[in-house]
């Protein structure tokens, strides 16, 4: 049976508040793959149709964020497709 303890999740942000832009992110394993398997579902695919409309707002700019991210953040160029592409298999993030 599942516990029934609040869990929390560290994330550490660095935000250049004049230009409202994220600098820097500092999470847990954990946080990064609970955004991973969001970004797996097929919402991946919704968020490629959206931008193209410019209507996928935030999302839009994680998923352009995955884009952008370096090959050393990635175990294989195959986990970053599937992010991007939302298929379901299963990722393997550093």
């Amino acid at each position: 049976m599942a516990s029934s303890s609040p869990t929390s999740v560290s994330l550490k942000l660095l935000i250049d508040s004049k230009s409202n832009r994220l600098v820097f992110a500092e999470a847990g394993k954990d946080f990064v793959d609970f955004i991973s398997s969001i970004m797996s579902l097929p919402v991946g695919t919704v968020v490629r149709l959206l931008s193209k409309q410019g209507t996928a707002g935030c999302i839009r700019n994680i998923y352009g964020s995955i884009e952008n991210l370096g090959s050393s953040y990635m175990l294989s160029e195959a986990n970053k497709d599937i992010l991007l592409n939302g298929s379901s298999f299963k990722l393997c993030c550093l």
